[in-house]
């Protein structure tokens, strides 16, 4: 069977899920939808131009003749799909996923997966009602980093975990507004948040100092540099270190997570997208690996499969944790607005 796709947003993000999805023959990209189909067809004809040579020209042809829809339900009730992927803006959530469950259409959301909790677990309940697979874009969780690290750790206790995201402010309009982007940890840095989670231990606490500092030239009211410091389930502590200011360049340590065990230090150095490098530091000296593995190819494959053959186990970044990294990144949010601690148990609970 041939999974019959749709897209939902096709702007940046739709364009680097298309030209994965597009080559993988277990998949049928049948129906597009945005607010603005002109920039559909912008996307559309980059992915066509990208993909010559690389997927076979019947796809191409099929592809460029898929219609663009501006109403999401109209297209969900119209193109008979199997599964449909949720490119969207943080602000813009809600809607269209319920519209989703209610025509029975699995999904793959982008992160975050919403800008508030209640939200997130209003879907995740409808989703779970409904038997459906909800997947969320995080795709580091596909990458041969990980089983990697987890083998290396081992059952070696965790002491403390680093991270890091240092970059420019984006320019979308949106990403300067904190009621439409969430701000740099809830939109960007949960990759490292949701990373941090998975090879570390669940957040327990969050504590964040924030500052609006350089950034403040353009209309923005988004924090542009922050720091944050974890304590996680395990006993393990740490920090986030963040900022929207760096665009002129930055040091290498800057570009990943660093986890110190007994024993042994193990640097992610990269982000999500790029090709990554891992050092492991012991006594006897420092070894390092590549991998350039592309982890949103996987993770569409997975999610395509798990559609196709019934087995939600395939997807390896469910709504449900999309939903617990969403809560570590909302109490970020908070302690920087109120220089308090945030128990993240507490916001869970008080979202149901």
């Amino acid at each position: 069977m041939t999974v019959r796709v749709g897209f939902v947003g096709v702007g940046y993000i739709a364009k680097e899920h298309l030209k994965r999805v597009l080559t993988d023959p277990e998949a049928e990209v049948v129906a597009l939808c945005d607010t603005d189909p002109g920039a559909a067809e912008t996307t559309r004809a980059s992915v066509l131009d990208k993909l010559k040579g690389k997927a076979p020209d019947d796809t191409l042809k099929a592809f460029a003749q898929v219609p663009v829809h501006t109403d999401p339900v109209r297209m969900f009730r119209q193109a008979h799909l199997d599964a449909v992927f949720l490119c969207l803006p943080p602000f813009a959530h809600g809607e269209v996923e319920f519209a989703a469950i209610e025509a029975g259409i699995p999904f793959l959301v982008e992160k975050p997966v919403a800008l508030d909790l209640p939200l997130a677990r209003s879907i995740s309940d409808a989703l779970r009602a409904k038997g459906l697979i909800g997947a969320a874009g995080y795709q580091s969780r596909y990458s041969g980093i990980v089983p990697f690290v987890r083998e290396t750790l081992g059952d070696r206790t965790i002491a403390m975990a680093l991270a890091h995201r240092f970059t420019k402010l984006p320019p979308r309009d949106w990403y300067r507004h904190q009621n439409r982007s969430g701000g740099q940890v809830v939109e960007m840095a949960t990759h490292q948040v949701d990373l941090l989670r998975l090879l570390v231990s669940d957040i327990s606490t969050v504590s964040v100092s924030a500052g609006r500092r350089i950034a403040t030239h353009a209309p923005t009211d988004i924090f542009d540099a922050s720091v944050a410091s974890l304590s996680y389930d395990n006993g393990a502590v740490g920090s986030l270190v963040t900022n929207m200011v760096s665009g002129h360049g930055n040091p290498t340590y800057a570009r990943g997570i660093h986890i110190i065990a007994d024993g042994l230090t193990v640097s992610i150095l990269g982000h999500e997208g790029e090709a990554r490098t891992v050092q492991v530091v012991t006594v006897e000296g420092r070894q390092e690996r590549t991998f350039d593995d592309d982890s949103m190819a996987a993770q569409d494959q997975a999610f395509v499969r798990a559609v196709r053959d019934g087995r939600p186990e395939l997807v390896l970044a469910s709504y449900d944790e999309a939903v617990n990294t969403l809560a570590v990144t909302l109490a970020h949010q908070q302690s920087a607005e109120t220089g308090q601690p945030v128990q993240v148990n507490a916001l869970l609970s008080h979202a149901v």
